[in-house]
């Protein structure tokens, strides 16, 4: 068996970078860093950008259960989440283009 560990934010390389890729591709000002590899992307100046969130779906499920399927095959590389690493906090940090410390649901959460 795989022996578990704890997985940090690196929030050079987070889901909120990827976030914020997004927000620079509309020409949005945020303070925070892209993905330079999705903003590489992003310069072919598409229509329409769609993002897949799959809440929960880690990179160990992958590797389990799909190790040769459709998203390991398109995948460019690993994010990490945010801290707290829930779906409040996530979402929240989708929703905003900001880390949870900001919207101030990593207090709420220790709250709960």
């Amino acid at each position: 068996m795989e022996e578990k560990k704890i997985v940090f934010p690196d929030y050079e390389n987070s889901i909120l970078n990827l976030i914020n890729s997004i927000l620079h591709y509309y020409a949005i000002e945020t303070k925070y860093k892209g993905i330079d590899v999705l903003e590489k992307r992003l310069d072919k100046k598409y229509q329409n950008v769609v993002l897949i969130i799959l809440d929960g779906m880690g990179e160990n499920i992958l590797n389990i259960h799909s190790p040769r399927g459709f998203f390991k095959h398109f995948q460019n590389r690993k994010i990490t989440s945010v801290y707290p690493s829930t779906t409040t906090a996530a979402m929240t940090t989708y929703y905003s283009g900001k880390p949870p410390i900001e919207t101030r649901v990593d207090r709420l959460v220790s709250i709960l």
